[in-house]
């Protein structure tokens, strides 16, 4: 099972590996601009972990991208201890324990700064807005210019991704139940997601449907034939 850690560095790459990349060419090596600034992107994520109410059943982190904007949610919007007026400005930790972990290995580097250095950090990189929204969840959403859907073979009702117009690099690094989804389904190509998640021990079948899309993403697996009747090709 992916920890904490593993979960906000895995939104991160996939923001990122699903929105543009700009470069600019002044020096003898080009800069590599990414469309979300990547202290804003890691900020609002860590940041949605960080606060999410995880009392409330069946509601999770959320990150959304869609053609003309980018949002990372959580539930529980923002703690009632906290005026909205103070909004940015103070800070009611909702998670201590999850706060004080990823103070701890520098995830954080002081509690209550978070909105303002996204805000700092859109504004300095200038190619994106950000907006706040409080309801009964609190969402961050960048907006983005408009560009051509592409077909990800992902499931539009959960997660809508927008072309990759320039090839970004990413470092691959699989996790251990990635390997070991790998190596079970070469041998048992037909499998679903249950008994994958049978016989891997500490992943349920909604961990197992995350990492087959981010193993088809990498490009080391492929569906072959429809969902019901089709099988796995682990990509060598």
């Amino acid at each position: 099972m992916t920890n904490i850690v593993e979960n906000i560095e895995n939104a991160i790459l996939f923001v990122q590996r699903h929105t543009n990349l700009e470069y600019k060419i002044e020096h003898l090596q080009r800069e590599e601009i990414p469309e979300i600034p990547e202290v804003a992107l890691r900020e609002s994520i860590i940041n949605a972990v960080c606060h999410r109410d995880y009392f409330q059943k069946g509601s999770t982190v959320m990150v959304e991208i869609f053609d003309d904007r980018v949002e990372i949610s959580n539930p529980g919007g923002i703690p009632s201890e906290l005026d909205p007026a103070d909004f940015g400005k103070k800070s009611v930790c909702r998670n201590p324990v999850i706060a004080s972990l990823l103070h701890r290995i520098d995830y954080i580097e002081r509690i209550g700064t978070g909105i303002n250095r996204i805000k700092n950090a859109v504004k300095e990189h200038g190619k994106c807005t950000v907006d706040f929204r409080i309801t009964g969840f609190f969402a961050v959403v960048y907006k983005r210019k408009k560009t051509t859907r592409k077909n990800d073979g992902l499931n539009d009702d959960t997660t809508q991704i927008t072309t990759q117009i320039t090839t970004q690099k990413t470092t691959r690094k699989l996790t251990e139940n990635q390997k070991k989804i790998l190596a079970f389904l070469e041998k048992n190509p037909s499998a679903g997601r249950e008994k994958i998640a049978e016989q891997i021990e500490g992943i349920t079948a909604d961990g197992v449907k995350y990492n087959l899309k981010q193993l088809q993403e990498y490009g080391l697996l492929k569906r072959i034939g429809s969902a019901k009747g089709g099988y796995w090709e682990v990509v060598k």
